[in-house]
C-alpha cells in the first residue's frame, strides 16, 4: 500500500472515531444535536475551504453542477450549524437536521474508508 494511502486512511479512521466519540459524548450528556452543530459545521466549513483552495490552485476552472449541489448542501450546513450554536432554537426541525447531515458525513466518511480499502489509488490529488 502507497504511503499516501496509508496517510487518507489513517484520517479517516481518526475522524470516524471522532464521529463516533462525539455521538457517545453527545448521548450520555444530553446534549446531542448540540455537539453536532459543532462537527457538522467544522466538517462544511473544512469541505468547503478545501475546495476554495483547489479551485485556486487549478488554472483551467471548471465547476460541474454535481459539485455545486454538494457546496450549496455544505453551505447551508455550515449556516445552519452555526445558528443552531449562536441562538439554541427550540424547534425539533433544526435538531433533525442536526442528525440527518451527521448521519450523512458520517456514511460518507464510511464509504470512503471502504473505497480506500477496497481500491488502489495511484495518485489521489
Amino acid at each position: 500500500m502507497i504511503k499516501s494511502d496509508q496517510m487518507v486512511i489513517m484520517i479517516i479512521v481518526a475522524l470516524l472515531i471522532t464521529y463516533i466519540t462525539v455521538w457517545a459524548v453527545g448521548y450520555f450528556t444530553h446534549k446531542l444535536s448540540y455537539l453536532f452543530s459543532f462537527l457538522n459545521a467544522a466538517a462544511a466549513i473544512a469541505l468547503i475551504g478545501y475546495w476554495a483552495i483547489n479551485e485556486l490552485s487549478i488554472q483551467q476552472h471548471s465547476v460541474e453542477g454535481r459539485e455545486i449541489i454538494v457546496l450549496y448542501f455544505e453551505l447551508s450546513v455550515a449556516l445552519v450549524s452555526v445558528y443552531t450554536i449562536v441562538c439554541h432554537p427550540v424547534s425539533s426541525g433544526f435538531k433533525i437536521v442536526q442528525y440527518i447531515v451527521f448521519g450523512i458525513h458520517f456514511i460518507v466518511l464510511i464509504a470512503g474508508l471502504v473505497f480506500m480499502l477496497t481500491f488502489k489509488i495511484n495518485k489521489l490529488f
